[in-house]
């Protein structure tokens, strides 16, 4: 019990609220409005949190660029995946379905046997059967970011299967695989804003867009 309590004093986190977006407050709730009436910023779309060490609390309106991270880094990906409504298990869970030979009448998307009989015959919780799809929480690990844009704060990702639409909103965070953790320290604890930026950060595999591909030299 000891150890559990010095561990707890020892990684002691806190939660920060991040908005995104501000939107008119007549459009809000007046509960909702009065969390940012109090530090005196109008009302966000989007509100998070996410865990932060006492050491990385940041004052209250420090505007976050995509400069916060750098490429080369990993990076986790959380979102909702895109929402397919209710759906049966040929799509929902892959199943390949009845014969579509002679003989089969009706049955050819059904899944077929649910459960056995006798005397504990019953449906086992946790069998795959129709329902509900999409729009459920998924994280990507371990997503490289290959480019940054500091005018527009735009981050580009080596990444497979992103959870979400196109427009969606994803949460970013430091990759947690212990083999792709960050090697040296990134700006802390963050980014300050500076005007004399390049437009454009590339990662060692990505050729940079306004360079030649071709060059030749003179012998």
């Amino acid at each position: 019990m000891q150890t559990k309590k010095l561990w707890k004093e020892k990684r002691t986190l806190g939660c920060m609220l991040v908005g995104s977006e501000t939107i008119d407050p007549s459009t809000v709730t007046k509960d909702y409005c009065g969390l940012f009436t109090n530090v005196g910023m109008l009302p966000k779309r989007h509100l998070c949190r996410f865990m932060v060490s006492p050491h990385a609390q940041l004052p209250t309106g420090t505007p976050l660029f995509a400069t916060h991270f750098r490429v080369g880094d990993y990076v986790d990906v959380r979102a909702k995946t895109i929402d397919r409504g209710f759906q049966g298990v040929m799509k929902r869970w892959k199943f390949k379905g009845m014969p579509a030979s002679h003989g089969v009448t009706k049955t050819h998307r059904r899944p077929g046997n649910i459960g056995g009989g006798g005397e504990k015959g019953r449906v086992w919780p946790g069998t795959k059967m129709p329902g509900h799809m999409g729009n459920s929480w998924r994280i990507l690990r371990g997503v490289k970011i290959l480019r940054i844009n500091t005018e527009y704060n735009v981050l580009w990702m080596l990444g497979v299967g992103i959870p979400g639409e196109t427009g969606a909103m994803c949460y970013i965070y430091d990759t947690i695989l212990p083999l792709r953790k960050l090697k040296t320290s990134p700006p802390f604890p963050t980014q300050p804003f500076v005007e004399d930026l390049p437009q454009e950060y590339f990662d060692e595999a990505v050729h940079p867009f306004d360079e030649s591909t071709i060059t030749y030299e003179e012998t």
